[in-house]
This record gives structure tokens, sequence and C-alpha cells, in this order.
């Protein structure tokens, strides 16, 4: 996850470079031609034509944030963030991912470090499996409540909703397995 995590901001980056020397040279060879684009995109918005003009040629004063406003409304890019580092966000995420896709296994590990003869029971096994389900359940809640810090969601919120997101997930793989087992192993 952390090396797609990298991947996708590293191509994302790209792109955005890509886009703005694309929509640069346009600029530079027929600055008018980029102007009435412009105007026509904030007339979309409900900016009156003559409101429109004014702006968009005050605005192509300043090439540069001419070019961060064409590439807003054109294409939906924020303007770059210089500080922005992919290869932060493949790490950062790469040890969430490590620390908390750990929670599920700990039960097995701990109940792996009981003797065998009460470790091979059946209802052990069901029980390891409840408590990695519910530890699951409660740190997806936590990375939830955790995530809200950085949003304008109330903490609750988020955490239900990063829950039932997460957990809406599980039961395809599972049914899978499950039907896998029942009907080629046996």
């Amino acid at each position: 996850m952390g090396m797609g995590d990298y991947l996708s901001a590293t191509a994302d980056i790209e792109h955005q470079k890509t886009e703005y020397k694309r929509e640069k040279w346009e600029f530079d060879v027929n600055p008018e031609g980029e102007i009435q684009e412009m105007i026509e995109l904030l007339e979309e918005r409900g900016v009156s034509h003559e409101d429109a003009d004014v702006i968009m040629r005050t605005t192509a004063k300043y090439p540069e944030l001419f070019m961060d406003q064409m590439m807003y409304y054109e294409l939906g890019f924020m303007p770059l963030d210089e500080d922005e580092k992919p290869a932060k966000q493949g790490v950062v995420t790469f040890f969430a991912f490590c620390l908390f896709g750990l929670v599920p296994l700990l039960s097995y590990v701990l109940f792996g470090l009981l003797p065998w003869e009460k470790y091979d029971s059946i209802d052990n096994v069901n029980l390891s499996f409840a408590i990695s389900c519910v530890a699951t359940g409660i740190t997806l809640f936590v990375l939830g409540a955790i995530k809200a810090n950085f949003s304008s969601e109330k903490w609750f919120v988020s955490g239900v909703k990063v829950t039932v997101m997460a957990l809406s997930r599980a039961p395809p793989p599972t049914l899978s397995v499950t039907w896998s087992r029942t009907t080629c192993w046996t």
C-alpha cells in the first residue's frame, strides 16, 4: 500500500506538471484564446460577461495567477504544493498499514502463546476470531476518529463512517473464501 500511495502521488504530480506545461504553452502562444476560454468558464459559473472579462483581463496581467486559476477552473487542479513529498506519504502509509494491519492478527498471536492443547479447541479458534473482529472494528473506529482531526467531521461520525465503510468491504472476500472451501476443496 505504501508503494501504491507513493506511485499514485508521484503520477498525480507528474500529470499536473505536464498539464501545466501544456496550458502555459497555450497561454504563451494564444493568450487571447485562453482568456476567452476562462471568460466562458466564469460565465458558466454565473459571472456576467462584462465582469468575467474584467476579471480575466486583469488576472492575465499576472501570468502565474492566471495559470493557477486556469488549472483550477479548467482542469480542477489546485496549485502544486512544492512541499509535497510522495516518498514521505508512501512511508507513512506503509507503517500505518503495518501497525493497524497487525491488530486483527494479535488475537491469534496471543492465543498462539497459550499451550497447544488449550488452543486446539474449535471454541478457542472461534473466540480468537471473534476477538479479532471486535479489535478490528475498534481500530477502524479509532482511525476514523483520528481522521476527524484533519476534516470538519465530528469524531464520532467519522469513526462510524470509517468502520462501516471498511467492514462493508469484508463480506465479499470472506464469502468467496468460504465458497471456494466448500466447493473446490471437498
